[in-house]
């Protein structure tokens, strides 16, 4: 991943015990003419949210980190600041050897495992994209459930003594690629990043159910939905058929 440090804006950092939701405290912060750059991190939330408005388990020894930026999109562009944001924390650990993929649109996994997920929420203004707050929450040194896995997990024996032993370290390295997943993002177009993007995607390949009918992803779509490919099950069903599937249209799943 190039380094876009002459184009990386000032950090504001703010770091709390305890918050309801990391992004709805910033989001509260940017209305009131806080300044891109701003982040917000919390010890643990109580009101951790994840997409659709499911609840996020936040306990002690996770990362829940929100960023502020003021990006001025178009609207029809917002889906790859979920995108991009997922894609540049996925890439910054696996720079340090960790085997993270993103799952589509906005999770973190390892070995199919689901290490963290990104939010982003956006405020729009005359039909754009003014400001937004990308949340992140990443499993680093807390417990996890049967089909999850954290840093602490991840972490090899000669890499113990790295740049991944405290929280600290792992928001400093998550911010680092958030920024750089968006500044890519826009640096490159939309085109070239989503090749970038698919080269660490988890989900190609992979076999699921539409609408009662086997299927297979083979990429994402230029509008940042799902692309898959059916597989033909009889006669009427022409031989490659693609449709793009909004998020939340289909489930993906994690291994247990």
């Amino acid at each position: 991943m190039p380094c876009y440090q002459a184009l990386r804006p000032r950090f504001y950092l703010h770091w709390v015990e305890q918050t309801d939701s990391t992004n709805r405290a910033l989001a509260e912060m940017m209305a009131a003419g806080a300044p891109a750059g701003t982040v917000l991190v919390a010890t643990t939330q109580q009101a951790g949210r994840g997409q659709w408005g499911r609840q996020w388990q936040s306990p002690a020894g996770g990362l829940y980190l929100s960023l502020g930026l003021k990006p001025d999109l178009p609207v029809s562009r917002s889906p790859y600041l979920t995108l991009a944001s997922a894609w540049g924390v996925a890439t910054s650990l696996a720079n340090l050897e960790l085997p993270v993929q993103v799952k589509w649109p906005n999770d973190l996994v390892a070995g199919g495992k689901k290490l963290g997920g990104v939010l982003a929420e956006t405020h729009l203004e005359g039909g754009r994209v003014q400001t937004v707050v990308i949340g992140l929450g990443l499993n680093g040194f807390n417990p996890v459930p049967a089909t999850g896995t954290s840093i602490q997990q991840l972490i090899q024996p000669e890499l113990a003594s790295g740049p991944l032993n405290t929280l600290e370290d792992l928001a400093a390295i998550a911010l680092y690629g958030l920024m750089q997943g968006y500044l890519h993002w826009q640096n490159q177009g939309d085109d070239a990043f989503l090749i970038d993007y698919q080269a660490r995607l988890a989900n190609l390949g992979q076999g699921l159910t539409v609408d009662g009918r086997p299927a297979e992803v083979v990429g994402v779509a230029p509008s940042g939905n799902l692309r898959v490919q059916l597989i033909p099950n009889s006669s009427d069903i022409p031989a490659v058929k693609t449709l793009e599937l909004e998020p939340g249209k289909v489930t993906l799943g994690y291994n247990a």
